[in-house]
């Protein structure tokens, strides 16, 4: 299935987008032949992935590099986000800015993005100048100049993006994803710590360049007014000259989560004017096929009005007076590479609905696993992921992003179009099974954060 449901959880907690892997239902047949991707390898493992789309005469050139904030060195957290910013910094042949405002001059824009699994660059531009933005990209590849002066506003950069993003609900995240993974790099977000910014040095930013921004752990998209031919012959042009290099470690995968066999709490005080309670529950891989029926399941429990959590938690409660138990809540399955986590929030104004906040939510877990979902829960939850797959296929850049995410999760650019057929097979049984197998007290990891001075 496609990868780009919008993650609503962290845009609440003011983190970057984290792609999932969204469910969409089965398109007419001349729908599903306009999702095709035409893709291609280089000779030094460069994959290239094309889609015309010609709905306007502009193109979405992006790059992405299979390395993120889970590659970080463990005394570096951070150092993967600074490339973000360093790769639009000057090359051999491009000064400082200079890409960006190439790209700009010729009433396009840019945007790069650093995330758990990847680092994707992109550009929109003109579809005219298709070959002048994969020159550009082919050259910040491997002719980046990592100066002393530009790791240093980099460092720069990544401390007031951490200052900016720095909320309740932020340090509500980031304690679950700690309480959650003991050991695997997706217990940080992948901003990074500041400390450990401070401490990397030039040589550790040019051996993770090296190490990492290589062809062959490297995925073009191009999508646009384009022709498969103009992209071979400008992918070839520009990327076959480059060298392959050794395939890259994966450190998360030497220090692999161990299975989680009891509940987690952790409490933290006096943080904030209202209180938050997180309950997250660690979910498989994107490869796993019980990812569709989970995504399905985050749905049903708390995404819209009429969701069971939002139903529930916003009406009226004894227990706190007047008003609804809660203010807000979401549900969302947040999906990587490796295992992910769903999460549901409850956000509350009093320190007494802590409690009763946390027992609604696993209430309503509760009956979902026992009963499953209705055949309209089931159908609402299908209807909303069509709708997100709509969103995100309706401009170049999108559509980009869904063959990027499906690469980087599932290891084949053009999967989420394979996948589609997939989310109509969910059942109401499927709900129950994952909600009884996932969202099971032994795997739970509670986060409380009452609010400051409230009773």
């Amino acid at each position: 299935m496609s990868r780009l449901i919008p993650a609503v959880f962290a845009l609440i907690a003011g983190i970057a987008s984290v792609p999932g892997r969204p469910a969409v239902a089965q398109p007419a047949p001349a729908q599903k032949s306009k999702l095709a991707i035409e893709k291609f390898t280089l000779a030094n493992g460069l994959e290239v992935a094309v889609h015309p789309f010609d709905t306007a005469p502009v193109v979405t050139v992006q790059v992405w590099y299979h390395a993120g904030s889970r590659d970080d060195p463990r005394d570096r957290r951070g150092l993967a986000h600074l490339f973000e910013y360093m790769m639009g910094k000057g090359s051999t042949r491009v000064r400082p800015d200079g890409h960006g405002q190439m790209i700009t001059n010729l009433g396009g824009n840019v945007g790069a993005v650093a995330e758990e699994d990847s680092t994707q660059f992109s550009d929109t531009l003109p579809a005219e100048h298709l070959d002048f933005a994969l020159r550009l990209e082919a050259e910040r590849m491997r002719h980046l100049l990592i100066r002393p002066e530009v790791l240093d506003e980099a460092k720069v950069f990544a401390k007031d993006k951490l200052r900016r993003e720095d909320s309740l609900l932020s340090r509500g995240f980031q304690k679950t994803l700690e309480v959650a993974f003991t050991k695997h790099a997706y217990a940080w977000q992948r901003t990074g710590l500041a400390k450990e910014i401070d401490a990397i040095k030039l040589e550790d930013a040019r051996q993770f360049y090296d190490t990492y921004y290589q062809p062959n752990n490297a995925l073009l998209v191009v999508v646009g007014k384009v022709t498969v031919e103009q992209v071979k012959a400008s992918a070839e042009k520009w990327f076959g000259s480059i060298a392959k290099a050794p395939a890259p470690p994966r450190p998360s995968q030497a220090a692999p989560e161990p299975p989680q066999t009891q509940k987690r709490r952790e409490i933290l005080e006096g943080l904030g004017a209202y209180g938050l309670t997180l309950v997250g529950f660690r979910i498989p891989a994107a490869k796993d096929p019980d990812i569709y029926a989970l995504q399905l399941s985050s749905i049903i429990l708390g995404i819209g009005d009429s969701s069971r959590l939002k139903t529930r938690l916003r009406a009226e409660d004894p227990k706190v007076g007047k008003g609804p138990l809660a203010a807000e809540t979401i549900t969302e399955a947040i999906i990587r590479e490796e295992p992910g986590l769903l999460v549901t929030l409850g956000v509350y104004g009093s320190a007494a609905a802590a409690d009763p906040v946390e027992a609604a939510m696993l209430d309503e877990i509760g009956k979902l696993a026992a009963k499953g979902p209705g055949a309209d829960e089931l159908a609402r939850a299908k209807s909303h992921a069509r709708a997100s797959f709509a969103f995100a296929s309706e401009s170049s850049q999108k559509f980009a992003q869904l063959i990027g995410h499906s690469w980087v999760l599932v290891g084949d650019a053009s999967a989420f179009v394979r996948d589609i057929d997939e989310i109509e097979k969910v059942s109401a049984a499927d709900i129950q099974r994952v909600v009884k197998k996932y969202l099971s007290p032994e795997n739970m990891s509670v986060v409380v954060l009452p609010p400051r001075g409230k009773s």
